[in-house]
Protein backbone atom coordinates (compact mmCIF):
# COMPACT_ATOMS: atom_id res chain seq x y z
CA UNK A 1 0.00 0.00 0.00
CA UNK A 2 1.21 3.71 -0.96
CA UNK A 3 2.40 5.84 1.99
CA UNK A 4 3.31 9.76 2.33
CA UNK A 5 7.14 8.61 1.50
CA UNK A 6 5.94 6.29 -1.22
CA UNK A 7 5.26 2.60 -2.46
CA UNK A 8 7.55 -1.12 -1.56
CA UNK A 9 8.23 -2.94 -5.13
CA UNK A 10 5.77 -5.44 -4.31
CA UNK A 11 3.34 -2.12 -5.04
CA UNK A 12 5.43 -0.63 -7.40
CA UNK A 13 5.39 -3.89 -9.22
CA UNK A 14 1.41 -4.54 -8.90
CA UNK A 15 0.71 -0.96 -10.37
CA UNK A 16 3.11 -0.84 -13.10
CA UNK A 17 2.53 -4.75 -14.43
CA UNK A 18 6.53 -4.88 -14.01
CA UNK A 19 8.34 -8.15 -11.56
CA UNK A 20 10.38 -6.55 -8.77
CA UNK A 21 13.15 -8.64 -10.62
CA UNK A 22 13.00 -5.87 -13.99
CA UNK A 23 12.58 -2.94 -11.50
CA UNK A 24 15.63 -3.82 -9.44
CA UNK A 25 17.21 -4.55 -12.93
CA UNK A 26 15.96 -0.61 -14.12
CA UNK A 27 17.59 0.40 -10.98
CA UNK A 28 20.55 -1.34 -11.50
CA UNK A 29 20.74 0.18 -15.41
CA UNK A 30 20.51 3.65 -13.71
CA UNK A 31 16.77 3.69 -15.04
CA UNK A 32 14.89 4.18 -11.78
CA UNK A 33 16.32 5.57 -8.48
CA UNK A 34 17.70 3.36 -5.70
CA UNK A 35 14.46 3.32 -3.15
CA UNK A 36 14.45 5.41 0.28
CA UNK A 37 15.11 2.46 3.13
CA UNK A 38 12.63 2.97 6.02
CA UNK A 39 12.82 -0.09 8.15
CA UNK A 40 15.25 -3.08 7.80
CA UNK A 41 13.73 -4.80 5.94
CA UNK A 42 11.88 -2.41 4.15
CA UNK A 43 12.34 0.26 1.62
CA UNK A 44 10.05 2.40 -0.87
CA UNK A 45 10.23 4.42 -4.76
CA UNK A 46 8.58 7.81 -5.17
CA UNK A 47 4.65 7.44 -5.98
CA UNK A 48 6.45 9.05 -9.51
CA UNK A 49 8.18 5.71 -10.49
CA UNK A 50 4.86 4.44 -11.66
CA UNK A 51 4.84 7.00 -14.34
CA UNK A 52 8.21 6.34 -15.23
CA UNK A 53 8.31 2.88 -15.38
CA UNK A 54 5.28 3.16 -17.98
CA UNK A 55 7.77 5.78 -19.85
CA UNK A 56 10.24 3.08 -19.96
CA UNK A 57 7.74 0.56 -21.49
CA UNK A 58 6.86 2.86 -24.09
CA UNK A 59 9.85 3.17 -25.39
CA UNK A 60 11.25 -0.24 -25.34
CA UNK A 61 7.85 -1.13 -26.89
CA UNK A 62 9.23 1.33 -29.77
CA UNK A 63 12.16 -0.77 -29.74
CA UNK A 64 14.78 1.59 -28.17
CA UNK A 65 17.85 -0.19 -26.25
CA UNK A 66 18.18 0.44 -22.48
CA UNK A 67 21.13 2.72 -23.04
CA UNK A 68 19.53 5.06 -25.33
CA UNK A 69 15.86 5.70 -23.32
CA UNK A 70 18.44 5.93 -20.45
CA UNK A 71 19.12 9.48 -22.27
CA UNK A 72 15.37 9.97 -23.48
CA UNK A 73 13.65 9.65 -20.00
CA UNK A 74 14.12 12.91 -18.65
CA UNK A 75 14.32 15.04 -22.11
CA UNK A 76 11.26 17.00 -22.91
CA UNK A 77 11.29 16.36 -26.63
CA UNK A 78 12.77 12.84 -26.93
CA UNK A 79 12.91 13.22 -31.00
CA UNK A 80 14.55 16.04 -31.25
CA UNK A 81 17.33 14.28 -28.61
CA UNK A 82 17.90 11.68 -31.07
CA UNK A 83 17.94 13.80 -34.38
CA UNK A 84 14.36 12.69 -35.47
CA UNK A 85 11.71 15.49 -36.74
CA UNK A 86 8.65 14.25 -38.64
CA UNK A 87 5.35 15.82 -38.84
CA UNK A 88 3.40 12.58 -39.86
CA UNK A 89 0.49 12.18 -37.94
CA UNK A 90 0.79 9.67 -35.13
CA UNK A 91 -1.32 6.75 -34.92
CA UNK A 92 -4.33 7.26 -32.52
CA UNK A 93 -3.67 4.11 -29.69
CA UNK A 94 -7.36 2.71 -30.64
CA UNK A 95 -9.03 1.26 -33.28
CA UNK A 96 -10.53 3.78 -35.77
CA UNK A 97 -13.53 3.93 -38.44
CA UNK A 98 -13.99 3.69 -42.01
CA UNK A 99 -14.27 7.93 -42.37
CA UNK A 100 -11.10 8.55 -39.99
CA UNK A 101 -8.93 5.71 -41.59
CA UNK A 102 -9.28 7.24 -45.45
CA UNK A 103 -7.99 10.55 -43.47
CA UNK A 104 -4.74 8.93 -41.77
CA UNK A 105 -3.98 7.02 -44.54
CA UNK A 106 -4.61 9.01 -47.64
CA UNK A 107 -6.62 5.70 -49.61
CA UNK A 108 -9.26 6.61 -52.05
CA UNK A 109 -12.15 4.55 -50.65
CA UNK A 110 -12.34 2.71 -54.16
CA UNK A 111 -8.90 1.45 -53.56
CA UNK A 112 -9.41 0.30 -50.15
CA UNK A 113 -12.64 -1.40 -51.15
CA UNK A 114 -9.95 -3.41 -53.87
CA UNK A 115 -7.17 -3.80 -51.20
CA UNK A 116 -10.00 -5.63 -48.86
CA UNK A 117 -11.47 -7.93 -51.62
CA UNK A 118 -8.26 -8.72 -52.51
CA UNK A 119 -7.24 -9.76 -48.69
CA UNK A 120 -4.25 -7.34 -48.85
CA UNK A 121 -6.05 -5.40 -45.72
CA UNK A 122 -8.06 -7.56 -43.53
CA UNK A 123 -9.73 -4.98 -41.11
CA UNK A 124 -11.62 -6.38 -38.56
CA UNK A 125 -15.71 -5.76 -38.55
CA UNK A 126 -18.36 -4.80 -35.73
CA UNK A 127 -21.78 -3.49 -35.24
CA UNK A 128 -20.89 -0.01 -36.84
CA UNK A 129 -19.23 -1.53 -39.64
CA UNK A 130 -15.59 -1.66 -40.47
CA UNK A 131 -12.63 -0.87 -37.45
CA UNK A 132 -8.73 -0.49 -38.08
CA UNK A 133 -6.28 -0.93 -35.86
CA UNK A 134 -2.66 0.39 -35.56
CA UNK A 135 -1.48 -2.97 -38.16
CA UNK A 136 -4.11 -1.82 -40.34
CA UNK A 137 -2.91 1.72 -40.81
CA UNK A 138 0.57 1.09 -41.33
CA UNK A 139 -0.88 -1.05 -43.73
CA UNK A 140 -2.70 1.07 -45.42
CA UNK A 141 -0.15 3.88 -45.34
CA UNK A 142 2.62 1.72 -46.95
CA UNK A 143 0.04 0.94 -50.12
CA UNK A 144 -0.58 4.32 -50.33
CA UNK A 145 3.53 5.31 -50.10
CA UNK A 146 3.21 2.71 -53.00
CA UNK A 147 0.87 4.17 -55.12
CA UNK A 148 2.30 7.71 -54.58
CA UNK A 149 5.74 6.47 -55.87
CA UNK A 150 3.44 5.05 -59.02
CA UNK A 151 3.26 1.42 -58.28
CA UNK A 152 0.03 0.34 -59.77
CA UNK A 153 -2.97 -1.16 -57.51
CA UNK A 154 -2.92 -4.37 -59.79
CA UNK A 155 1.01 -4.39 -58.75
CA UNK A 156 0.14 -4.59 -55.18
CA UNK A 157 -3.45 -6.66 -54.91
CA UNK A 158 -0.64 -9.09 -56.53
CA UNK A 159 0.70 -9.67 -53.20
CA UNK A 160 -2.08 -11.98 -52.40
CA UNK A 161 0.25 -14.39 -54.47
CA UNK A 162 2.59 -14.50 -51.43
CA UNK A 163 -0.17 -15.82 -48.89
CA UNK A 164 1.75 -18.82 -48.71
CA UNK A 165 4.82 -17.27 -47.83
CA UNK A 166 3.68 -15.11 -45.27
CA UNK A 167 1.59 -17.59 -43.71
CA UNK A 168 4.79 -19.21 -43.55
CA UNK A 169 6.85 -16.64 -42.09
CA UNK A 170 3.84 -16.45 -39.24
CA UNK A 171 4.70 -19.78 -37.80
CA UNK A 172 8.45 -19.19 -37.85
CA UNK A 173 7.69 -15.68 -36.47
CA UNK A 174 5.68 -17.55 -33.82
CA UNK A 175 8.89 -19.83 -33.24
CA UNK A 176 10.85 -16.97 -32.10
CA UNK A 177 7.91 -15.50 -30.06
CA UNK A 178 7.68 -18.72 -27.68
CA UNK A 179 11.62 -18.26 -27.35
CA UNK A 180 11.34 -14.74 -26.88
CA UNK A 181 8.71 -15.35 -24.03
CA UNK A 182 10.13 -18.55 -22.81
CA UNK A 183 11.77 -17.08 -19.33
CA UNK A 184 9.80 -13.94 -19.42
CA UNK A 185 6.56 -13.30 -21.03
CA UNK A 186 5.79 -9.59 -21.89
CA UNK A 187 4.39 -7.55 -24.40
CA UNK A 188 7.47 -6.06 -23.86
CA UNK A 189 9.38 -8.73 -25.21
CA UNK A 190 6.80 -9.84 -27.98
CA UNK A 191 7.21 -6.28 -29.68
CA UNK A 192 11.01 -6.51 -29.41
CA UNK A 193 10.84 -9.71 -31.01
CA UNK A 194 8.49 -8.85 -33.68
CA UNK A 195 10.46 -6.02 -34.60
CA UNK A 196 13.50 -7.82 -34.71
CA UNK A 197 12.15 -10.28 -36.73
CA UNK A 198 10.79 -7.99 -39.14
CA UNK A 199 14.22 -5.92 -39.21
CA UNK A 200 16.22 -9.00 -40.04
CA UNK A 201 13.46 -10.72 -42.65
CA UNK A 202 13.90 -7.31 -44.57
CA UNK A 203 17.77 -7.41 -44.54
CA UNK A 204 17.89 -10.76 -45.99
CA UNK A 205 15.44 -10.07 -48.77
CA UNK A 206 17.26 -6.80 -49.72
CA UNK A 207 20.47 -8.53 -50.03
CA UNK A 208 18.51 -10.99 -52.00
CA UNK A 209 17.92 -8.05 -54.29
CA UNK A 210 20.97 -6.90 -54.38
CA UNK A 211 22.16 -10.15 -55.65
CA UNK A 212 19.35 -10.63 -58.27
CA UNK A 213 19.33 -6.98 -59.39
CA UNK A 214 22.55 -5.00 -58.43
CA UNK A 215 21.31 -1.89 -60.02
CA UNK A 216 18.08 -2.10 -58.70
CA UNK A 217 18.72 1.75 -56.69
CA UNK A 218 19.68 3.42 -60.13
CA UNK A 219 17.93 5.82 -62.43
CA UNK A 220 16.41 3.75 -65.73
CA UNK A 221 17.26 5.46 -68.81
Amino acid sequence: MASEIGVPVGELSRRTGVSPATINFYVNRGLLPHPLKTARTRATYPLAMVDRIARIKDFQDKGLPLAVIARLLDSLNPAAELGLFTTQARSPRGPVGLTEYLELTGLDRDVLVRLIEGEILRPNRDDSGLVFDRADLAAGRAAARLLNEDVEIEMILRHDEFQPVSRAEAHFLAEHLSQAMRMEPSHRKATAARAAFATLRDYMRLRELENEYPDWDQPRR
